[in-house]
């Protein structure tokens, strides 16, 4: 999670797609163009190696507009929100950003002519904008004072991995709408049938052009009647009673087993971390809750009027 202090920037959202866009504009404009290779072209002499890119400096201020400098200060700021979206690495992406900071101010200095400040919507919205940030500040910042250990890490995995210990099957099924169905299919199991054929032929499921396959999986990823009929098989059987759940009525045959592999804890690691740290914020709003003194005004609900008896749509007859 990144932990950039975006307080200083509370109208960066005013031109931020602009923004974004216009420097990722701006590099895709200075790519070169690949040359055409001739058909018969002869292979091409080795090319010296790249001179190092020349090294700039970003002056301070950047520019000034109607006698306002834009700092270098808030230039960096930007290129900082920016990293990993476009590049500021070279004269060209510095040109770009600081062309992008150029049009915001201009757009800045018209919103101050017109006093859009002053109107009470933009008042309201930048006020919960400004919420929204400090109330995220606050939680970034108490992450940042939490991160989960490797320990923690570490005991949280094994936990995980002790819940997953278990088997793993490899199965086969049909599946039909009728137990009559399903009984027949075991019949002609019985007196020498293809599974495989009949999955095709019969199964009203999506794995029938597979021969009914559905992989391996574990119990918990099937439907309870299907994984304990599944679990009962001897490798190489079938069920020869129908097995019914709420998508109709199945035959299994099971394949194989194994032991279920967990993954490894670098594997789980980014979820495990991410878990950790939502309980870590959960306690904390916990913790503030319950220190606080909190009124909850009652919301009044307004019982709706009974509807008035219908009225004989029959016209009166005339005297």
């Amino acid at each position: 999670m990144k932990k950039t202090n975006r307080l200083a920037l509370p109208l960066l959202a005013l031109s931020s797609a602009l923004l974004l866009s216009g420097v990722a504009l701006a590099a895709e404009d200075k790519k070169p163009e690949a040359a055409p290779t001739p058909a018969t072209a002869t292979p091409a002499p080795a090319m010296p190696a790249a001179a190092p890119a020349p090294s700039f400096t970003i002056p301070d201020p950047v520019a000034t507009i109607n006698g306002k400098p834009i700092p270098k200060s808030l230039f960096d700021q930007y290129a900082q929100q920016l990293k990993g979206r476009a590049k500021v690495d070279s004269p060209e992406g510095v040109k770009a950003l600081v062309d992008q900071l150029v049009m915001e101010e201009l757009l800045l200095q018209e919103a101050a002519k017109q006093k859009l400040a002053d109107d009470p919507q933009i008042k309201q919205q930048l006020q919960m904008m400004q919420n929204n940030l400090l109330a995220s500040s606050v939680v970034r910042k108490m992450l940042a004072d939490n991160t989960p250990s490797e320990d923690a890490i570490k005991k949280e995995y094994e936990t995980a991995v002790a819940a997953m210990k278990g088997k793993e099957y490899k199965a086969s099924h049909i599946l039909v709408d009728t137990e009559d169905k399903a009984k027949a299919i075991i019949e002609e199991l019985k007196k020498g049938g293809s599974f495989a054929e009949l999955a095709k032929t019969k199964s009203s499921d999506s794995s029938a052009a597979q021969g009914g396959d559905l992989g391996w999986f574990a119990p918990s990823m099937m439907v309870p009647p299907f994984a304990q009929a599944a679990a009962k098989l001897e490798k190489g059987k079938y069920t020869e009673q129908p097995v019914q759940t709420q998508f109709g009525w199945h035959v299994i045959l099971l394949e194989d087993t194994r032991d279920a592999t967990p993954p490894s804890m670098d594997e789980l690691k980014p979820q495990i971390a991410q878990m950790l740290q939502s309980k870590v914020v959960n306690d904390y709003l916990e913790k503030l809750k319950s220190g606080a003194k909190i009124e909850v005004t009652e919301i009044q609900v307004q019982a709706k009027p009974a509807p008035e008896a219908a009225k004989d749509s029959k016209p009166a007859e005339k005297k």
